[in-house]
């Protein structure tokens, strides 16, 4: 396996630079700084979380770069067309990014730093029996 994880990704005329760090929120999965033009992944996670946690930072860097943070009542359909021009436009300025995203044989280096057995066993064992029923 290949360890094909973009370094950057252009959205628009802006490189934003992609880093493994894990971010202050636990539940958070990854931040897009726009002033610093970066990209953060927690290494937490497996890669089908990493690329589709990295296509959703990106989506945030089009919102911004596009200048949609700054429209107060954006219709849907003018949401949609403009994130699908810029999403085209990462797409094919970005050729290492759509391999990541796509490639679920890609080796991810990180991943989580607990063992899911052991966790989902002590997560079942503490459930009450009135959460159970709720489950049902």
């Amino acid at each position: 396996m290949r360890n094909k994880t973009p370094k950057k990704v252009k959205v628009g005329p802006i490189d934003y630079t992609i880093h493994m760090q894990d971010v202050r929120d636990v539940e958070q999965l990854g931040c897009t700084l726009y002033a610093h033009q970066r990209i953060y992944l927690s290494p937490n996670m497996l890669h089908q979380n990493a690329s589709d946690t990295l296509l959703h930072e990106v989506l945030h860097a089009i919102w911004n770069e596009a200048g949609l943070d700054h429209i107060i009542d954006l219709e849907e359909e003018t949401i949609v067309r403009t994130m699908a021009t810029w999403l085209r436009m990462v797409i094919t300025t970005n050729p290492q990014f759509l391999a990541f995203i796509t490639d679920s044989s890609l080796m991810w280096p990180y991943g989580p730093k607990h063992d899911p057995v052991k966790e989902a066993s002590f997560l079942l064992s503490s459930k009450g029996k009135e959460e159970d029923d709720e489950d049902l």
